[in-house]
């Protein structure tokens, strides 16, 4: 494990996974509905508030806490942002690129891969009759 500056480099299993330390301020996006899924995020410290596109309110659909995962949906399956990621409160947040996620889920067996894609696509399925 290496952290330097905002870079965090571990080294598990004979890979090299690197992830990204961000700090947010209160109200930033961490990310945009319809944009493109590049990176995951685990959110270190703060909120996060997750509003889905029909939400005219200041009031978020969902609140991430610490140590919760966000942004995984469209990595898994390589589709546009359903929601708009943005911190309640000053954050800390770190990021992993999905290229890196990638590496992690082609190096687990079948059921860790087919579990993931199927229980993304069924949330993603509910979300989008809500």
């Amino acid at each position: 494990f290496i952290e330097h500056k905002d870079k965090i480099c571990i080294w598990k299993w004979g890979y090299r996974f690197l992830m990204e330390k961000i700090k947010f301020n209160q109200h930033q996006s961490v990310f945009k509905v319809g944009e493109l899924p590049d990176k995951m995020y685990l959110l270190v410290k703060g909120s996060v508030g997750i509003f889905l596109p029909t939400n005219r309110t200041n009031d978020p659909n969902f609140i991430i806490q610490e140590n919760e995962l966000f942004g995984e949906m469209g990595v898994i399956e390589n589709e546009l942002r359903m929601a708009t990621a943005r911190c309640l409160v000053e954050s800390e947040i770190i990021s992993i690129t999905k290229e890196e996620f990638n590496k992690r889920v082609n190096n687990s067996d079948v059921f860790v891969k087919g579990s993931l894609k199927a229980l993304s696509y069924r949330l993603r399925s509910v979300e989008k009759k809500m």
